[in-house]
């Protein structure tokens, strides 16, 4: 019976650990280029991260001008279907062009490359 209730609580805490790992991987995977991803998974704990220096880099932001007062003048779905499609062009770039896609936030959109 002891050994069977251990055997239990052993594979819920693998459970546990098993979706907090996929979880902190999707997260980072949100956050990083593959490249840092993969990196920082081959590493051991406690290990400082890697750093890495480039010769070269560009950042690219774009703002939408203007972009307030065009939403204010559209209904919401306007708005949501001018950004997909905006940014929908900007990500079939980027992925054709092997950039690394930063964020999105409002109507700005972010990605650079090294």
């Amino acid at each position: 019976h002891d050994e069977e209730n251990s055997s239990r609580k052993r594979f819920k805490a693998q459970r546990v650990l098993d979706w907090t790992h996929n979880r902190t991987t999707d997260i980072l995977g949100t956050l990083m280029p593959p490249l840092v991803v993969e990196a920082l998974s081959r590493l051991p704990p406690n290990a400082p991260p890697p750093t890495d220096s480039y010769r070269h880099a560009t950042i690219a932001q774009s703002d939408l001008c203007g972009f307030t007062v065009l939403a204010s003048q559209k209904s919401p779905e306007e708005v949501v279907k001018c950004m997909s499609e905006l940014f929908g062009a900007f990500d079939k770039l980027v992925d054709i062009h092997k950039v690394y896609k930063v964020e999105t936030v409002g109507d700005a959109y972010i990605a650079g490359v090294a």
